[in-house]
């Protein structure tokens, strides 16, 4: 049965979306690789460097792409000419046989005669990343330091000199040049790969220009014609956004302006000023489509793989809201699609009756906690000690809220530090040390020995606010007093705690309306996937 017309378009569209978004990505996983490559590469330069610097840019995953859209151009007319010959024998053959006895034997003698096929795509093979080999790009950086130490023309005997090398490599001044050297050569790979791409997405729209033959079309030549050239396009769009922060960094001296806060542990809160979402408009048009298929699935328009006969599959799960039985494939976390959908829609989480509308975001309809969901729009954000350090640069609050069990200190349920070998998170501590007006908020009544021991670690904060002793019922009290201290500045504070309830209490709301606090629900690393 042919599909309608509209179903053929939205199906063209989904595609070439698809191809489009698999250039695009193919770009960031080689920035995800190779970044993660350079900050890895071995101390010593001895050791080597994995063997895909040495191959740029062939060794680029978006390089295969680009081969093999490259070997497509190149065979397009061979490929044509083939179709062609081979569909008018068919046809032939279709025709004189028609009715006869022998005409899988007809068949079978066209077969035979036909020439080869040319090649669609080329065939790459198959490397292990983790192989090292000898690279000057791990060795040049760590000459340049030794013959700008000869050049001072110091009288230093062969031994000093060794030494200093030594010192160079265990120091990792080596590794830093190599870091830089591996950029640029990553750098100019990426320069290599917008010129390629660029060109071979030329050719590709002058084949699709080009009127394509009956052979061509019916083969699905011009579809593959269409498919290279949308990932070409996603290709063209993301490297220029690559180099644009790559190539000011392979730059970067020691005397030089921050471009951002950046860290190691985790997922940032947040990117840079001026980078661009990259992947944004290929979730905007998933979200789309997907509400489409939420609409289709809502009028019982379930596909069969949904609900397959009983002799094609027996292992159908109930949908726990609904009792509906699916396939794994039409259900997340026991809840088939419909219903999470309809759950979403009402503006609460569909995993957790226990999750409140507070923290359910409105925007992306997605929960902060059983979702890991961070929103700068709400205004409220989930990671580690490094991500809030990280928003502290970005942000620069005017005071910084801290609770204490469980967030700055490893204590629970408001006990004493002093009691236990407890420690602080080392990068809010960090926090504390760098920020001038960091006030610790907590339930617990141990005041003085909170004192006490933030200052046995070395962690300097301004005041701490006990609930009990002080006379509060709610932290969003003691906040919100702080907060109208600065309000004749304009200043902005940011609330870090691990409990979702302290965070959406209704007396912060005013303040984060304002925009005036930024609230962070704390995890510890490990804990935010």
């Amino acid at each position: 049965e042919t599909p309608p017309e509209e179903q053929r378009k939205l199906y063209s569209d989904v595609s070439n979306t698809m191809n489009e978004c698999r250039g695009a990505v193919s770009v960031i996983w080689d920035a995800r690789y190779f970044g993660k490559a350079i900050c890895n590469l071995p101390r010593h330069p001895d050791s080597g460097v994995p063997w895909k610097f040495e191959e740029l840019p062939e060794s680029l995953e978006v390089w295969k792409s680009l081969e093999r859209a490259r070997q497509f151009v190149s065979s397009h007319a061979e490929l044509d000419a083939y179709l062609a010959l081979r569909w008018g024998r068919r046809m032939q053959e279709n025709c004189s046989s028609k009715g006869a006895a022998g005409e899988e034997t007809a068949e079978d003698g066209a077969e035979a005669s036909m020439p080869s096929k040319p090649p669609a795509k080329k065939d790459l093979a198959w490397k292990s990343e983790r192989v090292l080999v000898q690279s000057p790009l791990s060795t040049d950086g760590l000459h340049e330091l030794l013959k700008a130490i000869k050049f001072t023309g110091l009288p230093l005997p062969r031994a000093a000199l060794r030494y200093i090398e030594l010192v160079l490599i265990a120091r990792g001044m080596s590794k830093a040049m190599t870091l830089r050297t591996t950029l640029r050569r990553y750098c100019v790979a990426l320069r290599q790969v917008q010129a390629s791409a660029e060109e071979v997405r030329a050719d590709l729209r002058n084949l699709l220009d080009c009127q394509p033959s009956e052979t061509s079309a019916s083969a699905g030549l011009h579809s593959f014609c269409e498919k290279y050239w949308r990932m070409m396009s996603g290709v063209v769009a993301v490297v220029p956004e690559m180099l644009q922060w790559l190539e000011p960094i392979s730059e970067l001296r020691g005397d030089a302006e921050r471009l951002f806060v950046s860290g190691a542990k985790g997922a940032a809160a947040f990117v840079p000023r001026g980078f661009s979402d990259l992947l944004q408009p290929y979730r905007a048009f998933a979200k789309e489509h997907r509400g489409r298929m939420l609409e289709a699935l809502s009028k019982g328009k379930w596909p069969k793989s949904a609900r397959p006969n009983a002799q094609e599959e027996i292992n159908l799960l109930p949908c726990r809201h609904c009792g509906e039985k699916y396939t794994r494939l039409w259900l997340h976390r026991e809840l088939c699609f419909v219903c999470e959908a309809r759950l979403r829609s009402e503006g609460r989480c569909p995993f957790n009756d226990k999750c409140g509308p507070a923290s359910f975001c409105p925007h992306e309809r997605l929960c902060a906690v059983c979702e890991q969901h961070s929103c700068e729009e709400c205004r409220l954000l989930r990671g580690d000690g490094e991500d809030v350090w990280q928003v502290v640069g970005h942000w620069q609050p005017a005071a910084v809220f801290l609770d204490f069990d469980r967030t700055l200190a490893t204590t629970k349920r408001g006990g004493s530090p002093l009691i236990g070998n407890h420690s602080v998170d080392p990068d809010l501590a960090t926090v504390c040390g760098s920020h001038g007006c960091v006030q610790i908020v907590t339930r617990s009544s141990r005041k003085e020995d909170i004192l006490q021991f933030l200052a046995q670690k070395g962690v300097p904060i301004s005041r701490v606010h006990s609930l009990k002793r002080d006379g509060w019922t709610s932290k969003s009290q003691v906040i919100v007093q702080e907060m109208a201290k600065l309000e004749a500045q304009g200043g902005r504070g940011l609330f870090v705690d691990d409990d979702i309830k302290e965070l959406t209490d209704p007396g912060l709301q005013p303040l984060v309306d304002a925009g005036r606090l930024q609230r962070f629900l704390f995890v510890r690393a490990g804990g935010k996937e």
